[in-house]
């Protein structure tokens, strides 16, 4: 078993801590370090308790999300910084992933999906939940993009995984709905990546559904 995530939680909300305590210490697969109520305090909490992933709420009264993340960044670019807000607009997404975050959940998430998130992120991976990647989606239709390509050549297993990505399955349940070993479906997205030339699993669905892949 890989060695589990040390995590930060970054809320203003009491009942937020809370709840994120009583279910992130039932998961071996990772371990509450710490926890700040303000952007202000995340980088002084994180030299404190050297966080792999830093679960950071959007809006907070002193210093937001967007700039925290910014900071934790600057002091460590090897931490993950996971949002997890109410908002589910894409321009919010978008900010805090352009400040450097590696994913953005919603706060209707379930336990269960707010940790395989912490888990793929800690892994190396960008987390974005599902209702949020399908504004991502939408927004891209209505902006109407005019330099849509030929489809390159995919192969049924990679078009099934495109499918499955879009429906925001981890790589953990599409080897199990597929029956392919994880690593085939990490080594399919890969070749997906490089083959359209993206970075991530939201660039994929973004350009399957310009291709005409998928549709929503």
């Amino acid at each position: 078993m890989s060695e589990a995530a040390r995590v930060l939680v970054v809320d203003d909300e009491a009942l937020v801590r809370h709840a994120l305590r009583a279910f992130l210490s039932d998961d071996d697969r990772v371990i509450l370090v710490g926890e700040a109520t303000d952007g202000s305090e995340v980088v002084d909490t994180a030299k404190a308790t050297d966080p792999d992933v830093v679960l950071m709420d959007i809006r907070m009264p002193e210093i937001g999300g967007v700039e925290a993340t910014r900071r934790i960044l600057e002091w460590n670019p090897r931490c993950r910084v996971l949002a997890l807000t109410t908002f589910t607009t894409e321009w919010q997404a978008l900010e805090v992933l352009r400040a450097g975050a590696c994913g953005y959940l919603v706060k209707n998430s379930t336990p269960a999906q707010i940790i395989d998130a912490i888990v793929a992120a800690h892994a190396g991976d960008r987390v974005v939940s599902p209702e949020v990647q399908e504004r991502f989606v939408r927004a891209a239709i209505e902006a109407g993009d005019d330099h849509v390509s030929d489809v390159p050549a995919l192969s049924d297993r990679e078009r099934q995984i495109i499918g499955l990505i879009a429906k925001g399955r981890s790589n953990a349940e599409i080897a199990d709905e597929l029956h392919y070993a994880e690593s085939t479906v990490k080594a399919d997205i890969r070749h997906i990546n490089q083959l359209w030339d993206v970075e991530n699993r939201l660039q994929i669905v973004l350009r399957a559904t310009e291709l005409g892949i998928i549709a929503l």
